[in-house]
């Protein structure tokens, strides 16, 4: 066997180093080995803090550790503040996080919210990217939630599903949003405040914007949980509050969203019924685009073929008159144009206009007095402001179609500035 290495086998530089350590911890005595107090000391509690994490290292598997903290990603604020908070003695530690965890969880059952708050923030603190910390960061919004901090409360639970979007909390996490939405929207009702005025007594609501922000809870809803029980249930309280404050065109578009996106949904028969309602007082009349009175017409007829069951008298007769109005109204829209072409001296125009109206909706007042006017315009000849009408169609034969549409351009503009707006319009 080989013998034990001698002193003499040491390097003379290790050897003299290791020497001079010994001499100055038996000097100065095991004091020199105690941790410095440091400045920013903030009391015992910090002090027995500090004496828990004296080595900071980190002791689980479970925290990924530092590998960002060089190249850029060491710049980085979140990597310089992680450095910074190991370099004091506060880093990654299970040990203590576990231990805050416990002490928050007893407070919690004592119900003295406020005191396991801060525990909980200190287990997010000292044990971050952990199942540890999700748990934590689901109590302390129920702190605040159960003690009425409903904005600081949804602001944490939205935090909670982004850090980890598969959280185990998310079914409560949207029940607890879809209350707070709830009772916003019931507070802004009852005490509504202008959007630049702040408040500043009543921490439940939130500081500016209260209906605004309960809509954004209700989408925090849907988007955190797009198949979630109450996915569907936000969807259609977003839209009713759109349809109560009247705004229309949101309305339809979130009664919209919820038929295409939940087709099996509970609300899917009021969401049409409502939907029908927000499209008409969303169109403007006859002198503006009619593409909301289009959309009206086929989800009109969609109702009474898709819930012929489901809908009641009332229902039925209600959907049967807006299906009318709006046909009563796409006749005035074609009246409007066949007046202004005949007006013009265009014949055939007009009579193409009337002729849609006396075909398609038939049993329209306007019906019978455009079959008047086809007859009274039987027979005669557009004005052409042409005067070589042969020429101009031999060098351009274009000009025809050219000429149509600036005509057709030039209807919908003269149309717009003669409209008397509010004439026959549907019945709400």
């Amino acid at each position: 066997m080989n013998a034990a290495p001698s002193f003499r086998s040491w390097p003379s530089g290790a050897f003299r180093g290791l020497t001079a350590a010994v001499v100055v911890s038996l000097v100065g005595g095991c004091a020199t080995l105690s941790k410095p107090t440091w400045p920013w000391s903030g009391g015992a509690a910090d002090t027995e803090d500090l004496a828990e994490a004296d080595t900071s290292e980190v002791i689980s598997s479970e925290y990924p550790g530092a590998g960002d903290e060089f190249g850029w990603n060491a710049l980085k604020g979140e990597t310089i503040k992680r450095r910074f908070k190991k370099l004091i003695g506060r880093g990654p530690n299970e040990s203590v996080a576990r231990k805050a965890f416990g002490e928050a969880d007893d407070l919690f059952q004592q119900k003295r919210y406020a005191k396991a708050l801060k525990k909980y923030r200190r287990v997010i603190d000292r044990w971050p990217d952990s199942a540890l910390e999700e748990d934590a960061m689901w109590q302390a919004a129920e702190c605040l939630f159960f003690t009425d901090q409903y904005p600081k409360a949804e602001d944490e639970y939205d935090g909670l599903v982004k850090k980890y979007p598969n959280t185990r909390y998310l079914d409560r996490i949207a029940q607890r949003q879809f209350v707070i939405a709830q009772y916003w929207l019931a507070l802004d009702e009852k005490r509504h405040l202008p959007l630049l005025v702040p408040n500043l007594l009543d921490r439940s609501r939130p500081l500016f914007d209260t209906r605004g922000r309960a809509l954004k809870a209700y989408e925090h809803v849907r988007l955190n949980d797009p198949r979630g029980p109450l996915a569907d249930d936000s969807l259609m309280a977003e839209a009713n509050a759109h349809f109560l404050n009247r705004e229309w065109l949101d309305a339809d578009y979130f009664y919209s969203l919820l038929r295409t996106e939940y087709p099996d949904s509970e609300f899917l028969m009021p969401a049409h019924l409502f939907a029908l309602q927000a499209k008409l007082q969303a169109y403007q009349g006859p002198a503006y685009e009619g593409g909301m009175l289009d959309e009206a017409e086929i989800l009109a007829d969609q109702i009474l073929v898709q819930f012929p069951d489901q809908l009641d008298t009332e229902e039925e007769q209600r959907v049967i008159r807006s299906r009318a109005e709006i046909a009563a109204q796409q006749a005035l829209r074609h009246w409007k144009r066949a007046e202004f072409y005949k007006k013009g001296k265009h014949y055939t125009s007009a009579r193409i206009y009337y002729a849609l109206i006396a075909r398609d909706y038939p049993k329209t007042m306007l019906a019978e007095q455009s079959r008047d006017r086809l007859n009274d315009l039987a027979g005669l000849e557009d004005v052409s402001d042409n005067p070589f009408p042969a020429l101009t169609a031999f060098l351009n034969p274009d000009s025809l179609k050219e000429a149509e549409l600036d005509a057709m351009a030039e209807a919908e503009t003269a149309i717009a500035r003669q409209d008397t707006s509010g004439e026959e319009q549907p019945l709400r």
